[in-house]
């Protein structure tokens, strides 16, 4: 499932590449995916010029000029990618397939459980999903201090905190793994037994990790809107690395349960 940094970098390609770009038309092969019809889905975005596309979370957020958001989710997994005039999509495969005024095409696919919504501006906040999401954890109104506060009185285990989206946003079981390991902490902690110098150590590593998964383009299987594929997956530290020695004091890497998630930690390092 992609996360905060592999939606960071594919909406930051597809502002590059999509933008002052019409959508002349559309065509739809799953229709459950959308939170409307097919008919007024097209007849919505037919004419619209692409403005903007930002990440939130593991959402993107396709800004029109017509008072609208295209709003992406991949689910799972999958991707979004541009395509010449000439090449012809799998209708079995790609989910919406949108025709742009230079020929081009925008083919948008995912495995499960994603989406593709038409929202209008002013409803943007309301939207069922992204009005539940928590603070975005690369936003300057993201402190340690912000931080600290929303784990107060948590009694759960941290990891599980982090993974929840309503608390906070795109954080997922992929970079969650070095960014415990930074910390020196055990995803089987609870929140509430973190001290302050372990609540500064676990924010700095969010920022480490995030920004560190940004500027490797992504991780293991995500690409942007041309298909270049991310390179964070070669600097794991302890993430899907079990058997293989810690980087930091050689004890070999475990795996292990936690909750409905696996987890891969330094015994000794994470306490």
């Amino acid at each position: 499932m992609p996360e905060l940094p592999d939606i960071y970098v594919l909406a930051k390609s597809m502002k590059e590449a999509l933008k002052g770009k019409v959508i002349t038309n559309a065509h739809v092969n799953q229709p459950k995916c959308l939170n409307t019809t097919v008919k007024k889905f097209k007849d919505s975005i037919k004419g619209c010029r692409i403005e903007d596309a930002q990440q939130r979370g593991k959402w993107i957020l396709v800004r029109l000029d017509c008072d609208q958001f295209l709003v992406f989710n991949l689910g799972m997994g999958g991707e979004i990618r541009l395509h010449n005039q000439d090449e012809i999509p799998n209708p079995e495969r790609e989910r919406v397939v949108l025709t742009l005024d230079t020929g081009e095409q925008v083919w948008i696919h995912h495995w499960w459980f994603g989406h593709v919504h038409l929202i209008k501006s002013n409803d943007l906040a309301k939207h069922k999903q992204l009005s539940r999401l928590g603070p975005e954890p690369l936003d300057d109104t993201f402190t340690v201090e912000k931080f600290s506060e929303m784990l107060k009185d948590k009694r759960g285990r941290i990891k599980s905190y982090l993974l929840n989206q309503s608390f906070i946003a795109g954080i997922g079981n992929v970079y969650i793994q070095d960014t415990l390991w930074h910390a020196r902490i055990h995803p089987n902690r609870g929140a509430n037994t973190l001290t302050d110098r372990e609540i500064k150590a676990l924010y700095n590593a969010i920022q480490r990790v995030l920004k560190q998964g940004i500027r490797y383009g992504g991780g293991p299987g995500e690409q942007d809107i041309w298909g270049h594929s991310g390179t964070y997956s070669k600097h794991l530290q302890v993430g899907y690395r079990t058997g293989k020695e810690c980087p930091r004091c050689k004890t070999t890497i475990e795996e292990l349960r936690v909750g409905s998630t696996t987890s891969y930690i330094c015994s000794k390092c994470q306490v």
